[in-house]
């Protein structure tokens, strides 16, 4: 695993609606923030019963040297985009630096059981990071795959943000195929067990 390397910006994108309602969206959100230095996508599909999450997401690198510049940017005031949340996450662990975009995410949000103490919680990261991350990854054949917490809430979505985030890059194939091959996931401690998993996401990478 490598090092914890960044903070990230989560922060998700509506079209606005009546006379500011964009013809294309898409097409919007892609010239909209064409050079913000972020990592640009649109909703594909959820995988769990719950809210709707927003159409678009970026996802800022808080250490680029545009982060700062790129705070105003983002606010609420865009004519045509309504952000309907934003959090920051600190990465915790990555099985393979990024080698090419990927064609797609797989975000899963993941909440550890209520009331868990600091020595749970550490049996629960250990075996989250070293365990169940790389097997995923594996088995829905990810490009790779990175972990966060989260850092700061900015704009909450509903009903809350989930404190653990995975995201799962994955190639064309993977994103068509979005069922995982193999034996089962290892069951894990029991305080794992006991985890809960609020978000199943999938977004489709939007190319710069």
């Amino acid at each position: 695993m490598n090092a914890p390397v960044r903070t990230t910006r989560w922060t998700g994108w509506e079209p606005r609606t009546g006379a500011a309602a964009p013809d294309d969206p898409g097409a919007v959100f892609a010239e909209r923030i064409a050079d913000a230095g972020e990592d640009r996508y649109e909703f594909l599909a959820v995988a769990a019963r719950g809210f709707r999450p927003p159409r678009f997401l970026t996802v800022q690198d808080l250490a680029s040297p545009s982060g700062a510049e790129h705070d105003a940017a983002t606010g609420t005031s865009d004519p045509v985009l309504r952000q309907t949340w934003s959090m920051e996450y600190r990465e915790l662990a990555a099985t393979a630096p990024r080698a090419v975009a990927p064609h797609a995410i797989y975000l899963l949000g993941v909440n550890p059981p209520e009331g868990v103490t600091d020595g749970e919680l550490e049996v629960f990261n250990d075996f989250y990071t070293n365990v169940h991350l790389p097997e995923v990854a594996e088995r829905r054949h990810a490009l790779r795959a990175v972990r966060y917490e989260l850092a700061r809430l900015l704009k909450p979505p509903y009903p809350s943000a989930p404190r653990f985030l995975a995201a799962y890059e994955v190639d064309e194939a993977g994103s068509s195929n979005r069922r995982h091959t193999g034996p089962p996931y290892s069951s894990g401690p029991e305080v794992w067990q006991r985890h809960t998993t609020p978000w199943r996401l999938w977004y489709r990478y939007v190319a710069t």
